[in-house]
C-alpha cells in the first residue's frame, strides 16, 4: 500500500482529528504523491487536515497524541 493510501485510511478512521503525523521516511513520497510542498511551517493541508513529518521511525498518527515521542 502507498502512503497516500495510509493517509486516506488514518483520515477516515479519525475524521475529527485535525492533524496528522507521517513518518519521514515517507514523507517526501507523500508530498509527491498529494502533488504540494510544505508551508513555511513545514504542514501539507491534505484533506482538511494539517499534515506534517512526524519524525524517523514513527508511525501514522492522529489524534491527541500527534509528534509525541516516548
Amino acid at each position: 500500500m502507498d502512503i497516500r493510501t495510509l493517509v486516506d485510511i488514518a483520515i477516515d478512521e479519525n475524521p475529527r482529528a485535525p492533524c496528522l503525523w507521517v513518518p519521514s521516511e515517507a514523507w517526501d513520497q507523500f508530498c509527491a504523491a498529494v502533488q504540494r510542498r510544505p508551508n513555511l511551517i513545514g504542514a501539507v493541508i491534505y484533506r482538511d487536515k494539517t499534515v506534517r513529518d512526524g519524525g524517523p521511525m514513527t508511525d501514522i498518527v492522529t489524534g491527541s497524541e500527534q509528534g509525541r515521542r516516548a
